[in-house]
């Protein structure tokens, strides 16, 4: 399946582009083409004096949220040196060639438990296929995030549902959950149902309930601290 199917399987035809991709397994080129969609934009990003500010930002917003405040002098080393490991947040953590390894043995563990068949490359095929969406998604946005200034999320619940007050739970819980994970989480339910003949809703409803629970923990803590 040439790569411009594979986008526009992704996007359009679901389950039968996760079906192939267990019945015919690729991982290397759509791997490849998954790591340039994502690492191209953001090496240009983080190369400009705006993306290196907004790591700072972002470095700030989660240390207020999670640790405590930052000083006048940690802000300037901060400005000196950019954490770059700041902008390893939200689905960009799922895009880690680890978490894409670590998906492919659960995949594989889950099919197992369901006494099916689902051999290690069509496992690592389902997971770096279903990983286009978020390379896409690293794509389209990077830009935006260019011009907002910021490498924070801007694809979660919280953009698309009015009338939420700014720092509620509901605020920080929408806020934590990423439309566009819940479509990779559904492209993975679809590759094991095709592997186990199952429902794919036996699997993505365990999926999205331990997603939104973290997601919950997450809200939580932050309207405790009070962080933004």
């Amino acid at each position: 399946m040439p790569l411009f199917h594979l986008l526009t399987g992704v996007l359009f035809r679901p389950r039968h582009t996760m079906a192939t991709a267990v019945t015919h397994p690729r991982v290397a080129t759509p791997w490849l083409f998954v790591m340039a969609l994502w690492l191209l934009p953001a090496a240009w990003l983080l190369s400009t004096p705006v993306g290196r500010q907004a790591l700072v930002d972002e470095h700030v917003r989660i240390t207020e949220a999670f640790v405590g405040s930052v000083s006048d002098a940690q802000y300037a080393t901060l400005q000196q040196t950019p954490p770059f490991t700041s902008y390893l947040t939200g689905t960009r953590l799922l895009l880690l060639p680890l978490v894409t390894l670590l998906v492919a043995v659960g995949l594989a563990q889950t099919a197992r438990f369901q006494q099916a068949t689902l051999p290690w490359v069509a496992a690592l095929s389902v997971s770096v296929q279903a990983s286009l969406v978020l390379g896409i998604q690293q794509a389209v946005i990077t830009p935006l995030m260019f011009l907002r200034e910021s490498v924070t999320n801007m694809t979660n619940l919280a953009t698309v549902l009015p009338g939420i007050e700014d720092g509620s739970l509901p605020a920080r819980l929408f806020g934590s959950i990423d439309m566009v994970a819940l479509w990779w989480g559904a492209l993975l339910a679809f590759g094991l149902s095709a592997a186990t003949g199952r429902p794919a809703r036996q699997y993505a409803g365990p999926m999205l309930a331990l997603y939104v629970g973290v997601a919950a923990v997450l809200a939580v803590v932050m309207v405790m601290r009070g962080g933004s």
